[in-house]
C-alpha cells in the first residue's frame, strides 16, 4: 500500500497557495501515481470538513476518519475507493 503525508498548516498569503488550491495540485497527481492512502494535516478553519469529504470523493478518495491533533489542527486519513 502506498502511502503519502500532505502538511497544509504553512501557506503564505497569496491567494494561489490557499491550502485548497494547494491540496487541488496535489491530488490528481496522486491518484495517477496510485497512493492508496494520504494523510492530510491542515488547520480546520481554512477547508470544512464536509469540503474536505467532498473535494477528496472527487478524486475517488473517502475520508477514513478525522484526528485532532491539537487545537484547530486536524489530519485526515482517506483511502483510496477500489
Amino acid at each position: 500500500m502506498r502511502s503519502k503525508e500532505i502538511d497544509l498548516r504553512y501557506t503564505s498569503a497569496s491567494c494561489t497557495s490557499h491550502p485548497i488550491v494547494r491540496l487541488s495540485n496535489i491530488i490528481p497527481s496522486l491518484a495517477s501515481e496510485g497512493v492508496d492512502e494520504v494523510k492530510i494535516i491542515l488547520r480546520e478553519d481554512d477547508i470544512p470538513r464536509e469540503a474536505m469529504r467532498f473535494f477528496l470523493l472527487k478524486y475517488n478518495y473517502y475520508i477514513e476518519r478525522f484526528e485532532e491533533l491539537e487545537k484547530g489542527i486536524l489530519q485526515v486519513i482517506a483511502r483510496r475507493i477500489s
